[in-house]
C-alpha cells in the first residue's frame, strides 16, 4: 500500500546570469559548433520530504516563462522529467538525497514539492 502525504515545502533557487568570456575554437570548416551544455544545479531534496519517498510530485516555475528545465537525478540525465514554460507540473522518481536541474532559456527557477509516494 502506498501512503501518500503532501508535503510542506517549497524552494527557491535563483541562477545569476553570469558574464562568460568567449573562447573561440578552431574547426574545420563546415563542422557547426557543439552546443553548451547547461551546468546542472544540485538541489537537495530531503530537506522537504522524507528519505523513504521514492517519487515526487513537483510544480516547477521558470523565469523567463519561455524557459525549460530538465530535472533528474544523479545517474539518470536521460530518464529525467522536462518542465516546460512558466509553470508545469511533473513527477520525477527519486534515487538519493538530491535532484538536478539544467536549465535552458531560463535564468531561474522555483520548486514547489506538493505531494509524494513511499513504498
Amino acid at each position: 500500500m502506498m501512503d501518500m502525504h503532501p508535503p510542506a515545502a517549497q524552494v527557491q533557487i535563483h541562477v545569476q546570469a553570469h558574464t562568460r568570456a568567449h573562447v573561440q575554437l578552431v574547426q574545420a570548416e563546415g563542422e557547426p559548433a557543439a552546443p553548451v551544455e547547461p551546468t546542472p544545479i544540485r538541489v537537495e531534496v530531503r530537506k522537504y520530504i522524507p528519505a523513504e519517498a521514492t517519487i515526487v510530485t513537483m510544480i516547477v516555475t521558470l523565469s523567463p516563462p519561455t524557459g525549460q528545465a530538465l530535472v533528474y537525478t544523479e545517474g539518470a540525465e536521460k530518464y529525467g522529467t522536462v518542465f516546460r514554460g512558466a509553470k508545469s507540473v511533473g513527477d520525477l522518481r527519486l534515487d538519493g538525497p538530491y535532484i538536478y536541474v539544467k536549465l535552458y532559456g531560463a535564468t531561474s527557477f522555483d520548486i514547489q514539492y506538493i505531494n509524494y509516494r513511499t513504498p
